[in-house]
């Protein structure tokens, strides 16, 4: 429940005695459907019936009833007290004028702050009932706040997609959600996969044909057959003006043809990148300690493959709180690994990956970036969209495997 018209303001003074029907004029805050009319009368309460009517066309006095119940509700001093109603709705930035009438105290107290237009008149309160429309008669005011209040439910936003003419799914993938731009005439399944991809897959609007037989052409032909495929014959004939692709190295399917079992995107086309891999600053570390009599020890760690590539680069550690060999050798060793994670490093920007994670490990190649089947894994993913500029991409931020 929320205040959709009115004031949540308590009231600072009494009003008369005396039997009128008061309405004031207020913007609906928010659209939704009141139910509850709130009164709060100060010091003395009373009997009260209540109304809400929309202005009369636009023109500042209060018109048709929207909704109202002519039954008392008696009101306690110096609380809120609910009036119910029949449900109006409201628009927001809409106005709407909420009728109190009072038999005397109930509905007359009023806020020291603010001013809104006011209409009232003098009525027999025990045969009064709300008119439609409202007529005239009225007494105008710009008078002080009265404590008046319309609750009621808030509207649910529905957001009902126009340019999806079908959504209807194609083959026999097990998915949640199956997301087909209008712009993909055909998009035929082959074979029957198992897709434990959980999400929506996006196909990318360049890609006119996606039929899972031929062989693709590319402006920068790129391997796509990951370490783990020793067979990778190539299926579909896209025409794609692209960088590169990133292959998973998950797939346990030895061809890619038939009914492979598959865990994640078997590629994904990459729309720039920029890469660093080298070899690490250490491959051999050497870290001496000390036991509990004073005596030195050591330990050591070699990375040989990288050494017989670019010969032993040798580093000395003391660390004289290591009181062992076994922990030299074991601190060695992680001096190396941190170095081999410095070893490569870069960023790729593709079309969004619903079944992108952090730490995933992908293989990717990139003729133009002389990149061939290299590992990385995924450190950092940034969502990017920027309608003005026609983007709508991942940047994954890669580490070294």
């Amino acid at each position: 429940m929320a205040i959709l018209l009115g004031t949540g303001a308590i009231p600072s003074t009494a009003g008369g005695s005396a039997p009128y029907v008061r309405m004031i004029k207020f913007t609906a805050e928010d659209s939704g459907t009141i139910d509850t009319i709130k009164v709060y009368p100060k010091t003395n309460g009373g009997n009260v019936k209540v109304a809400i009517y929309d202005d009369d066309g636009g023109d500042g006095e209060p018109g048709t009833r929207l909704g109202y119940n002519n039954s008392s509700t008696n009101c306690i001093a110096d609380q809120w007290n609910d009036c119910i109603i029949s449900e109006v709705e409201v628009t927001e930035g809409e106005d709407y004028w909420i009728a109190v009438a009072s038999e005397n105290y109930g509905g007359s107290s009023y806020s020291g702050t603010g001013t809104k237009p006011v209409r009232y008149k003098a009525i027999t309160y025990a045969s009064y009932t709300f008119p439609n429309p409202a007529g005239s008669g009225y007494t105008p005011s710009d008078a002080y706040y009265l404590p008046y209040a319309g609750w009621g439910e808030l509207a649910e936003l529905v957001i009902t997609p126009s340019t999806i003419p079908s959504a209807e799914a194609v083959g026999t993938p097990q998915l949640n959600l199956s997301i087909k731009p209008a712009t993909i005439e055909s998009q035929e399944a082959v074979g029957s996969p198992t897709i434990t991809v959980e999400g929506a897959f996006i196909y990318p609007a360049t890609i006119p044909s996606a039929e899972a037989v031929g062989v693709p052409a590319l402006l920068y032909p790129q391997s796509i057959a990951p370490i783990t495929i020793p067979s990778a014959e190539v299926v579909g004939i896209p025409s794609i003006g692209v960088i590169g692709y990133i292959l998973p190295a998950t797939i346990p399917s030895e061809e890619a043809v038939g009914v492979p079992t598959i865990l994640k995107y078997v590629w994904h086309v990459i729309l720039d990148g920029q890469y660093l891999t080298g070899t690490p600053e250490t491959n051999r570390a050497f870290v001496i300690g000390r036991d509990d009599y004073g005596n030195p020890v050591w330990g050591q760690a070699h990375d040989t493959d990288e050494s017989a590539l670019v010969g032993e680069r040798l580093d000395f550690h003391q660390e004289l709180a290591i009181p062992s060999s076994s922990q030299a050798a074991a601190a060695a060793e992680a001096i190396l690994s941190k170095m081999r994670l410095t070893r490569a490093r870069g960023v790729i920007l593709i079309p969004p990956n619903c079944g992108q994670e952090l730490f995933d490990v992908v293989e990717l190649s990139d003729a133009g970036a002389n990149q061939q089947v290299v590992k990385f894994r995924v450190v950092g993913i940034r969502f990017e969209y920027q309608p003005r500029q026609a983007r709508y991409q991942h940047k994954l931020i890669l580490g070294a495997p």
